[in-house]
């Protein structure tokens, strides 16, 4: 028995081995995967979080929203005001996009990307006699202020935001 039927049950037994190492390494491949997305839509809402508390607390941002709404067009506001609203839109333009490179890298959740689009979708679409001005306002603010920081961002982002701006006309 010492020949070839122990070499047969020696491969056997190794080819086992090898396929449960595979099988573990797959496990671990997916669980990371897991872990990283997750990972990824956490620091994501954070940045939301951090984007809607500096809204929150800035009154000089209000003003500068008021100053903008005032003058009809983002452009005609003082400086200091667009100032504050192209920092802003910069923060929220810098959210999308990197929600937009996970996306394509595959490490966001797919809602999450979808949310995200949603939410470019809304404030670059004209409002509808059954949407508040407040909706017109950061259309125009918007449109304004990717058309000034669009260069900022690579070719990617910019045919997507693009894309959908144009869609939405």
């Amino acid at each position: 028995m010492a020949g070839p039927d122990a070499r047969r049950i020696v491969e056997v037994v190794g080819l086992v081995g090898v396929i449960g190492s595979l099988w573990f390494v797959g496990l671990e491949v997916r669980q990371n995967s897991k872990a990283t997305r997750a990972a990824t839509d956490a620091e994501i809402a954070s940045q939301f979080l951090d984007l809607n508390t500096a809204m929150f607390e800035g009154r000089d941002l209000a003003r500068a929203f008021e100053a903008a709404a005032e003058a009809g067009d983002p452009s005609q506001a003082p400086y200091v005001d667009q100032f504050l609203l192209r920092a802003l839109y910069r923060g929220l333009f810098h959210i999308w996009s990197n929600t937009h490179r996970q996306h394509l890298n595959g490490t966001v959740n797919p809602l999450l990307f979808q949310a995200v689009t949603q939410e470019i979708v809304q404030y670059a679409s004209p409002a509808d006699s059954d949407t508040v001005e407040r909706l017109n306002i950061s259309r125009r603010n918007l449109a304004w202020a990717w058309e000034s920081e669009r260069f900022i961002y690579n070719p990617e982002f910019q045919e997507f935001v693009d894309s959908i701006i144009e869609a939405v006309r």
